[in-house]
Order: structure tokens, then sequence, then C-alpha cells
């Protein structure tokens, strides 16, 4: 049993070590900011809200609190995530394969995957997503091999998927582009489970969605008791829906491109983070479909429909969303490097055991050792290879900026302040204010408060606030001319340039 642990055991040791040198050591912006704020405070986050990750970076908060502050915690628990799911997916390679030492090397595989690394030091609840896919493929493959052995006893694990499955939906709704290929493995591996194990399929039924609604229960009464960080405030039906099914990124899709250019597209991803290990995994797709059929099935349908919506979704930092795909390109690679060294393993057997060999063979005990070895480092290498040109993205050691900028922000701030910001730089100071429980008397003011509280617009928040209290404002440079026509805007000075804060003096000339 302890020898069974080792490789997922070490290669969560060796995603541990990689994070814990490269985590971002303080606050940060943008989503980073908030993810580090809404366990702390138990808030709500912007759509889908977020309730697992919100609940379990609540206890990270807690349970975390020897390594640092409330940032970190929440950056170490997306390293934990990280690492878990570079466990999970040295269980599935060794249940399959029973190459241990392939297996490790596929979770260090999936460690240094740069995207899945990057992912892995900062706060963002894609992390938790990562982990309970991976998991819920373990469970899917446990109840296939126990419902042969043991149909009738099997059900529970079938059960633990959908209890798993509710818990990603209840993270992130990139778990709805899963149920296709989930629904067609359970059919495969039992076609008759509605009808002669209709106990077990309710049973799925029932914790899926008390799971799934449970979790999501969360964001109308936490919303209710007026959290710091209460985003649409989803205490009714129509805002609760609009939180939950992300009404406000309806509109953020994109013509999909041609097969021919998202195909070349896909190759790129797969090459920038996986080098020449890129091809390989793409043939481990077949491998998998032929060898394990079921297996094929699953993940196929897992890569194709995330990789089709990620390549019709406009965000940010769309590499966040291949993070499944590039889960199941490590099985897949690791599926086919070990599928061609079962086939060297055989044939050197073979070979011993041929009269013609004259002992050859025997008086090399270590081959097979040396054979799988030599695989492994085959399955990690490339891999490790484009690390150091992607290092510098990667590593968030030396990641101050935010902190720089929130200091100086808050030592400039008049008290009684009003800033106006946007999204990016409000997240920041959101945690400085309600996390470290900074300036109490300053008023943040973000795009969404103005939708919330029904504030109208940047302009007539200005006017609302400038006869009684400082008005400051954060804007980007293109909602910079509207302002200056309408009032005096003066740099405040001392503010780091990546954030720039204009004081509004008053009406009439500019001075920049």
């Amino acid at each position: 049993m302890v020898a069974a642990a080792l490789p997922a055991v070490g290669s969560m040791v060796v995603a541990l070590v990689l994070q814990s040198r490269t985590l971002l050591p303080d606050v940060a912006f943008w989503d980073t900011a908030e993810f580090q704020a809404i366990g702390a405070v138990l808030g709500i986050a912007h759509p889908t809200g977020y309730p697992t990750y919100t609940l379990l970076a609540w206890l990270a908060s807690v349970l975390l609190q020897p390594f640092g502050s409330e940032a970190v915690r929440a950056n170490l628990l997306s390293a934990l995530l990280v690492a878990g799911s570079c466990a999970v997916v040295a269980v599935a390679i060794e249940r399959l394969t029973g190459r241990r030492l392939m297996a490790l090397g596929a979770g260090i595989c999936l460690a240094v995957v740069p995207t899945v690394w990057r992912i892995g030091v900062r706060a963002d609840a894609h992390a938790l997503h990562l982990f309970l896919v991976a998991l819920l493929a373990v469970l899917l493959l446990v109840w296939a091999d126990r419902s042969r052995s043991a149909p009738d006893s099997g059900g529970r694990w079938l059960v633990a998927a959908a209890v798993v499955a509710g818990l990603a939906l209840g993270n992130h709704a990139l778990t709805l582009l899963l149920a296709p290929g989930v629904a067609a493995f359970v059919l495969l591996v039992d076609p008759w489970l509605p009808v002669r194990r209709w106990r077990t399929a309710v049973g799925c039924v029932i914790a899926l969605v008390v799971t799934t609604v449970g979790v999501y229960a969360y964001l109308p009464i936490r919303s209710a008791m007026d959290p710091p960080l209460d985003y649409a405030d989803p205490e009714t039906l129509t805002a609760l829906r609009y939180v939950v099914f992300g009404e406000q990124f309806r509109g953020t899709f994109s013509p999909l491109p041609s097969l021919a250019d998202g195909v070349a597209l896909v190759g790129r991803i797969l090459t920038t983070d996986m080098g020449l290990l890129a091809p390989v995994a793409l043939a481990g797709a077949v491998v998998t479909a032929l060898r394990w059929p079921r297996l094929g099935v699953l993940t196929i349908a897992w890569f194709v429909l995330t990789v089709i919506f990620a390549l019709g979704y406009v965000n940010a930092r769309i590499d966040r969303y291949y993070l499944v795909p590039l889960l199941i390109a490590v099985l897949w690679a690791a599926l086919a490097v070990t599928t061609v060294l079962d086939h060297g393993l055989r044939a050197l057997r073979q070979g011993q055991a041929d009269p013609r060999s004259h002992g050859v063979g025997r008086r090399r005990p270590g081959s097979a050792v040396a054979m799988t070895i030599i695989a492994a480092v085959i399955l990690v290498a490339p891999v490790a290879a484009v690390v150091p040109g992607q290092f510098d993205d990667i590593d968030a050691s030396r990641e101050t900026e935010a902190r720089r900028w929130l200091d100086a922000t808050f030592l400039a701030l008049e008290e009684d302040a009003v800033i106006v910001s946007w999204w990016s730089f409000s997240t920041t100071m959101w945690y400085g204010r309600f996390v470290e429980r900074r300036r109490p008397d300053i008023t943040i003011i973000d795009d969404r408060t103005i939708l919330d509280e029904g504030l109208g617009n940047v302009v007539s928040v200005i006017e609302r606030f400038r006869p009684e209290r400082p008005v400051y404002v954060i804007r980007l440079d293109r909602d910079l001319p509207e302002l200056e026509a309408l009032f005096d805007l003066q740099r405040v000075p001392g503010i780091p340039s990546i954030g720039v804060i204009y004081r509004v003096a008053g009406t009439g000339a500019v001075v920049r």
C-alpha cells in the first residue's frame, strides 16, 4: 500500500517544491486579488459566484494561518490544488498501466506544464477546477473497474463521482462541458445502469442535484448577510440567475475559427506548453481510444468540447481555459509512452527467453528498469525543456507591484475620500480595505458598485460626491477624454505608473 502511494506522493512533493519557489508572495491585481479576498471575508465573487472555491478558500484561510497573510494562504491553496492534481494523475496512470515510475513521470510532467505551473502560484478558482476534473476522472475509472468485479457494491464510487461533479459545478460552469463525455463513459461501461441498477442511477442524480443546489445556496444566504464583497447582490432570484449563469458574459463569444485554423491554434498551444511531447500526446489519443476505448471516449469528448468553448470565448487570460485539455494531453502522452514501453519490455523478455540469446539478456537484470527510467525521462524532458523560455512569466516570487501600489494609494488618499475605480485595481483595494481592514474611511466605487447601487455612471458619481468629499478616479486611458472635458484632473504624485490615480480638483482646465 505504501509503495502504491509513492508516485502520487512523489508527484505532489515535486509540484509543491516548484510552486513554493515561484509562489506569488503577496496581494495582486485583477481577479487574483478578488480570489485572495473572497474566502477571508466569505463574500460573493464575480459570476458564476464560485461558491465551492469561496468556501474552500475560507477553510484554507483558517487552516493555513501559519504560512502567512490571507493573500499568501489563497496563493498556497492554488499550489496545493495543482499539486493534488498531479498526484491524482499519477494515481490514474498507475491504475491504468500498473507502472509506478511512469505514474510518477506523468505527475511530474503535469507539474512542469507552464500553464499548469502558472495557475498554481496565484489564487485562482481554475486550480480547483483542474483538481476536481482529475478527481472525477479517477473516480469514474475506479467505478468502471468495480462495476465489473462487484457491480452491486461499485455504485458508491459513481455516487462519489456525482458529488465531485456537483462540487465542480459549484466552482466553474466549464464543468457542464464534461457532461456528454461522462454520460457516454457511464453507458459504455454499463449500458443497463438506468434499468438494472436504477437505485444507483437515482442516487447519482440526487447526489448531483443536492450537492450543486446546496453549494449554490451559499450565494443568496450569504448575500442576505451583506458581506463586504457582494457581487450583484444575488439575494433575489433574478440576481441569483444573473450570477450563477454568468449573464454578464453572454456577449463575450466570438465566431469560431475554421477547422484548419482551430486545429493549428490548438497545436500551437500544445506545442507551447508541451514542446516535442505535443505530437506524442495527440498520438496518445489514438492509443487511448484503441487500448482503453471507454476512457478514450471520455477524454476525447472532454478535450474537444473544452477546446471548442475556449476557441470562441474572449477572455484576458484564456490560457486558464486550456487547463483540462492540457491535463488530458498529459494523460494521453503518458499512456502512449507507456504503451511503447510495454512493447519494448515484452520484446526484451522474449529475447531473454530465446535460447539463441545465449543468456545475454539474463546477464542484464537492470535492463527493464533502465528502459522504464528512460521512458519516464522521455515523458518529462520535452515539457521541462520549454520551461526556461517561459520561466519569467511563471515565476511570481518577485511580484510586489500590487503591494507597492496599494500602500502608496492608501497613503495618498485624503481622509474620507471617494475613489472611483475599475476592476483590476478595485479588487486590490478591496483586499486592503476589507481583509487588511485599512482605511475604513474611504469609499471604493467600482463599475459594479455603480450598477448595483443605481449610481448612474462615473460622471454622476463624481458630481454626487465632489461637493462634500475628496474624489479620485482610476480609469482606462480610453475613458479619460470624457472626464477631462468635464473636470480638472490632477495626477496624484507618488503612485506607481501601473495604476495612475487622478484627483478631481474641480471643473475646467485639465492638468496632466
